[in-house]
This record gives C-alpha cells, structure tokens and sequence, in this order.
C-alpha cells in the first residue's frame, strides 16, 4: 500500500511543474522512500534476469534466484563493471528497445563504454533534473548558456530535456574555445551558465578581462574543481557554482550540490546507492544500481569513485539525502582540465617518440586556477627534443585534448630524467593525482 501511495505521489509530482515536483516529494511520508526504491530493485531484478543476456548468464552461473533478492546487497560479490560493458557490448545488457545511445571514454582503455536509453527515460531524468534545477534558483525567465560538449556526451541531452520543462530560454553553444564563446554570450548575458569546470574556469578569467554581467547560478559537471579556483570563478560572476555529479552510464545525474556545497543531493528515485568496502569513515567505492531503466539497467555498477553517503540532514533542508564529494578515484582513470585520461593515453602519445624509455609517470596538480600535468619521462641523451615531440604527438593523436590545451584549460609540462631514476619499488604508479581538490566531508 506505501508503495503504491508513493508511486503515485510521484506520478503527481513529475507530471507537475518542477517548483511542485519538488514540494510534492518533500512531502514523502516517512518510509516511503525505501519502500518505492526495494518495489522497483525488485522489478528492475526480474527484467535484467529475463531479458538481459549478460544478467540472465551471470545469474544462472552463481545460481542466484532472483526472486529471492530483495536488496542489491543480497547479491554477495556479483557486480558490474566498467570493463563488462566494454567487452560484452551494449546488446548484452539490452532489456528493452533502444532509441538513442551515448558513449563515454572516461576508462583506462582507448574502448567507448556505449550506454543505450529510450526517450521515455530521457524525458524522466530531464524531468527530475528540471525539479533539482528549480530548488537550485532556475527559473522561467532565466536566460541559460549551455557550454556543455555535444560529443557522444550525455549532459548536454539531460540538461535540454530539464530545461523544456522549466520553459526558460535556452543558448547552446557547445565546447567551444571560451573567448570564442565569451564573444556570443555577451550579446545574450545568460543568467546561468552551464559547463565543465576547466572551462569554466577559464571563460570566467575571459569575463574578469573584459567585464561580467549579472549571473545568478553557475552548474558545472564532468571534472572536479580545486575549491580556491570554484571561490574564484564565484568572485568574477557574484554567483554560486554548483557542482553535478553523474556518469554516462547513469544517464546523467547522481547527484546535484545545493548551495551550501556540502556534497551531492542524490537520486533516490532512479538509482540505488550502495558504498563497497567503506572504511571507518564511511569512505569506500560508490556502486549503484538503477531504479526505473528499462532498455539498459545496471546491476551493482561499479562507478570507480571513492565517496560516501550522507545521511544527516542537510542545513538547506532539503529532503534528499546526499552523496560527500569524489575524494579519489577506485582506478587509475583520472578526469581532470586535459579530458578522461587514463595510462593508455600517455603511452600512445609517448609512442615512437625517439629516445623515450619505457618508464615514465604522469603527475597532476593544481595551481588553483587549473590543473598542471607533469609528464616525467625517462630519457636516453639530452632528451631537448622530447618535450615538442610530446606536444606534437598530443596534436595529431588526441585533437579533443590539445583543443583543451590550446584553450587553457590546462598545462603540460614534459619533464625529462634519467634511465632508473623514476622506479623507486617494484611497481610504478602510472598517473598520480596530488591535487587537494576538495575538502572531506
């Protein structure tokens, strides 16, 4: 009875405009949460277990009866990976017809992960993303600059989709060079600016440069940010920026920041959050399983985040419990200023280069503007030429990382030393990520 109270609750409410999506929800009887969220694990069990080849094999070969299942938990080890979707293909975790797909290269492998999706879901996340949005400040006469990349990239679909339902008035420029974009949008002053945090960064020291507008609320999502540059970024706009957290294998949004910063507002409705391993703290491995997808669901995904949940209250009174922010990565896959980026990327831009050894290590800081990437690469000789062979190589292998260069999004520096100097143990760590990005919580 809770749970069919609550869907319809929630029928009401995603049928509403957002600003009552919103007050409908927070209106949840207690309980009723928990109930709608194991009702749907249920439903979304039995369909990947029926008609999902990856899942129906899987299940049948640990002889788990997923009638018995009632909570993700009670899968024991069974997960899904990363490394599955990429290997088995999309077809294999299909469990209903497809109508629009998107890809993600946030992995250590050059492999697309191809997610698939129908527009019913589409249209569901973009509602629940326009609820968020309105709670955040957005509102029908605001003006909104979406510098979000169109490439393959789901974002800027959710962020289209959300924003029909609010009814503002929508620019979509792309990820374009910032002062290319900055030249457009200042004949539109938006409101609020949509876009990744490099990015960000950067058409925010464009706008120090040659004058701001009034902004009321920034979002950005797809990279971190070192809390000196979002403070400063804030300063050049006299406005919040907000941070989303998502994956394109969630179609979008895990989560959303309120304006007290203070971690990510997540999705109960659609996803099922669970933490691997946590230590002491609480920290360990996100793994989430959705809620309400019907083409291609995911079991136990593995999203390679190390955070941790928070379920006490927030000060902005927000009924959503939360997500603490990304401390690290579960692999060695970073995203930062340059891209997703992983070992592979390094090596195929070392790749032929004369005089380059085999060991070599990539170190990421920040400055507290933008991130700095220190390739350290064991040389024979001199090495002089080592560093414009590498920017080179990164022009001609990987266009989407050298435009980043280019716009500053990013710096890279090539920094040459001698054979044996750069292994100290028995294993040398590839990528090492030293920025102090963002405070616990």
């Amino acid at each position: 009875m809770l749970t069919r109270l609550t869907e319809q609750i929630e029928h009401v409410a995603l049928r509403a405009a957002p600003a009552g999506t919103a007050r409908v929800m927070g209106a949840l009887p207690p309980g009723a949460l928990a109930a709608l969220q194991t009702a749907r694990f249920r439903k979304t069990l039995r369909l990947a277990a029926e008609r999902a080849p990856f899942y129906r094999d899987a299940f049948r070969r640990r002889g788990i009866n997923v009638d018995r299942i009632g909570h993700p938990s009670e899968l024991g080890d069974f997960f899904t990976t990363g490394e599955d979707l990429r290997t088995h293909g999309p077809q294999a975790f299909l469990a209903g017809r497809a109508e629009t797909a998107f890809e993600t290269t946030g992995t250590t492998s050059p492999a697309p992960k191809r997610v698939f999706f129908s527009n019913r879901e589409l249209n569901a996340m973009g509602s629940a993303s326009a609820a968020a949005l309105h709670l955040m400040g957005l509102r029908r006469e605001d003006i909104v600059l979406s510098a979000f990349d169109c490439s393959f990239w789901v974002s800027p679909a959710v962020a289209r989709s959300a924003l029909q339902y609010i009814g503002c008035f929508h620019v979509e420029a792309g990820k374009i060079d910032p002062l290319e974009c900055y030249m457009h949008a200042i004949e539109y002053k938006p409101t609020v600016i949509f876009g990744e945090p490099s990015w960000m960064i950067r058409f925010a020291q464009i706008a120090a440069e040659r004058g701001a507008w009034p902004v009321k609320l920034m979002v950005a999502g797809g990279e971190n940010i070192a809390e000196t540059a979002r403070r400063e970024v804030e300063r050049v706009w006299g406005a919040p920026m907000l941070l989303n957290y998502g994956q394109t294998e969630a179609f979008g949004s895990l989560g959303l920041e309120c304006r007290e910063q203070q971690g990510y507002h997540r999705n109960d409705l659609h996803f099922l959050f669970e933490i691997d391993y946590p230590d002491r703290d609480g920290y360990g491995e996100l793994v989430y399983t959705t809620l309400t997808r019907d083409v291609m669901p995911l079991i136990r995904y593995r999203a390679s985040d190390i955070t941790r949940l928070i379920d006490e209250p927030c000060a902005c009174g927000l009924f959503a419990r939360r997500l603490a922010k990304i401390r690290s990565r579960a692999d060695e896959m970073v995203v930062c200023g340059m891209g997703n980026v992983g070992p592979w990327v390094f090596e195929e831009i070392l790749r032929g280069i004369a005089q380059v050894h085999d060991e070599w290590q990539a170190v990421l800081t920040n400055n507290g503007r933008y991130d700095v990437i220190e390739l350290r690469i064991e040389v024979g000789g001199q090495g002089s030429e080592v560093g414009a062979a590498v920017l080179t190589s990164v022009k001609e292998r990987f266009p989407d990382f050298w435009k980043n260069l280019q716009m500053g999004l990013y710096e890279l520096r090539v920094s040459p030393s001698a054979p044996g100097t750069l292994r100290t143990g028995r294993k040398l760590r590839r990528i090492v990520d030293e920025r102090v990005l963002t405070p616990s919580s």
